[in-house]
């Protein structure tokens, strides 16, 4: 799961997400797709999602951004 699927399972948009990090939506959608963010731009993204009352640690960003989707391979094993 990346960081935006992350996001929204929590109830947050990525829009609200990014105004409370003061940076834009596109930036944000860049973490775990084009780049890997450091930890202490995932500590200020879990504590921004905390503030916007949805929870969250590094831990669980570092959880998404590791999960892999399943491949159009794997998806035809798993039906």
């Amino acid at each position: 799961m990346k960081l935006i699927k992350y996001i929204k399972s929590r109830g947050l948009t990525t829009r609200l997400v990014a105004q409370k990090l003061k940076m834009t939506r596109q930036a944000l959608e860049q973490y775990g797709n084009k780049y890997k963010p450091r930890v202490d731009t995932m500590e200020k993204v879990a504590d921004a999602m905390t503030e916007l009352g949805a929870p969250t640690t590094v831990v669980d960003i570092v959880a998404a951004l590791c999960e892999e989707e399943p491949d159009e391979e794997n998806k035809r094993r798993l039906v």
